[in-house]
Order: structure tokens, then C-alpha cells, then sequence
């Protein structure tokens, strides 16, 4: 049986009138800026995944958590702008600091050998050492947080693009 493929539109509407803008606007500066897009159905929602095209690697995807989205950021390159974690919220660098540790980081043994390490920066003077599959990088789409979800996504798609 063929994929079938799920129109954007679809997740859009299943996101919420309150969300439709930013999701919107970050989806057309991804593709403007080399991401492909690939939806899929999962059980508490859609699952919208953005590739980086030269890395065939995921920057970004939509996941929904009680049938709300949240963005989960896959923040490969945060050593090079973890400066700008500084001045965000303090909710949004609690949910960092409360994602779970990476293991590889810590004992290259200690996971899945074929498991990409996680990220390794300063965060407010403490080392992080987070997981890249964790919910260190996923936050909720609000008013307060879409500002600085668009700006990290502008630092890490500048950053690959290097």
C-alpha cells in the first residue's frame, strides 16, 4: 500500500487557530532555509518532521503532548550560540535543565553505540549535558516562548549552514 501522504493543512488545523501563525511562518523559514518536511499520524497527534537537506538530519519536529504541539529542537550546534540561552525565560531553560542527562556523553558505553551524543554546553555557569532524544529542547508552543523557539531555530539552521 502507498504512503499517504498528510497535507500540512491538516496539521495546521489539528495545531490550533493560537498556533496557526507561528507554526506557519516557522515552517515557510524552514523550507526557505533547506529543510524538507515529512507529517505523520501518531497517537496524541501529528509528528512533523523537518530534515536539514546537506545533513539529511533532523533540525526540528511538531510533536503533541495532551493534543497540544510542542516544538522539539534538536539543537546540534548549541555550543556556538548557548550564549543566547542566557536571556530566555526562566520556565524555558527549566525545561532544559529538568532533560534527561546523556548518557554517551557521560560513558561512550554506557547507550547504543549507534546513538548521536547529545549536547554538551554552559547554561547560567552549569554544564549540561543532555540528551539529544530527550525532552530537553521540546517546549510548548505559547506566547512566551515563540519568539525564542524561532530565534533558536534561526541560530541552528545558521550554524549547519557553516
Amino acid at each position: 500500500m502507498p504512503k499517504q501522504t498528510i497535507p500540512f493543512s491538516d496539521f495546521l488545523a489539528a495545531a490550533g487557530d493560537q498556533h496557526a501563525e507561528f507554526i506557519y511562518q516557522l515552517h515557510a523559514y524552514l523550507q526557505e532555509n533547506g529543510c524538507t518536511t515529512e507529517i505523520k499520524e501518531a497517537a496524541s497527534g501529528y509528528v512533523v518532521s523537518y530534515m536539514h537537506k546537506p545533513t539529511k538530519r533532523t533540525v526540528a519536529n511538531y510533536v503533541f503532548r495532551k493534543k497540544a504541539p510542542q516544538l522539539r529542537v534538536y539543537a546540534d550546534h548549541v555550543l556556538s550560540y548557548a550564549d543566547t540561552l542566557a536571556a530566555w525565560p526562566e520556565s524555558m531553560k527549566n525545561t532544559i535543565r529538568k532533560g534527561g542527562t546523556c548518557k554517551r556523553l557521560i560513558d561512550p558505553a554506557a547507550c547504543n553505540g549507534r546513538c548521536l551524543l547529545g549536547f554538551d554546553f554552559i547554561l547560567d555557569g552549569e554544564r549540561q549535558q543532555k540528551c539529544r532524544y530527550h525532552t530537553s529542547f521540546t517546549f510548548p508552543l505559547d506566547e512566551e516562548t515563540k519568539p525564542y523557539l524561532f530565534e533558536i531555530m534561526q541560530h541552528e539552521l545558521e550554524a549547519r549552514q557553516m
